[in-house]
């Protein structure tokens, strides 16, 4: 008989619960601000290639001024009029230790950096910087490529006695 006036007295504190839950829904006033501002949230945005790199802000000094054209284009990689004399000056200063290959890939050794064909090495000529890709790497020589213009190179420069 106990356990008939608990479950009793659950169930009578139960029930009312639910029918105050009614009362937590909101009014329609506010559900539709809230549907509008959930609208917004999942709306399509425009995809990044189509933003300005210019009109952002720069998200760790926001109160900075956006980028000028003029200092964009300085730090950018600047094309040569001749980009296979430029090669031919640059290339004797890319001086590899050696080459492996692990696991069928070819490496290009650097000390104990190791680059693999399509990996970009920046370069600083005469105060300028230029970005090399690695186009090819035989057991004794290497392709560097800039702006579509390639050099081959021997690995170790042979000195004759």
């Amino acid at each position: 008989m106990r356990t008939v006036s608990t479950i009793f007295f659950i169930l009578t504190g139960v029930i009312p619960g639910f029918a105050e839950s009614s009362a937590d829904i909101s009014p329609t006033a506010k559900r539709a601000d809230t549907l509008s501002f959930a609208r917004t949230l999942i709306a399509p945005v425009e995809p990044l290639e189509a933003i300005d790199p210019a009109t952002l802000k720069n998200p760790f000094n926001p109160s900075a001024p956006p980028p000028s054209p003029a200092a964009e284009n300085s730090a950018a990689l600047v094309p040569a009029p001749n980009e296979l004399a430029l090669l031919e000056q640059i290339a004797p200063k890319v001086t590899p230790t050696g080459s492996v290959e692990i696991g069928g890939e070819a490496l290009l050794l650097f000390g104990q950096k190791k680059l693999k064909v399509g990996d970009h090495l920046p370069i600083i000529f005469e105060g300028k910087p230029y970005e090399l890709e690695i186009a090819g790497i035989q057991s004794t020589r290497f392709t560097l490529r800039l702006n579509g213009v390639e050099i081959t190179r021997p690995i170790k420069s042979v000195t004759k006695p």
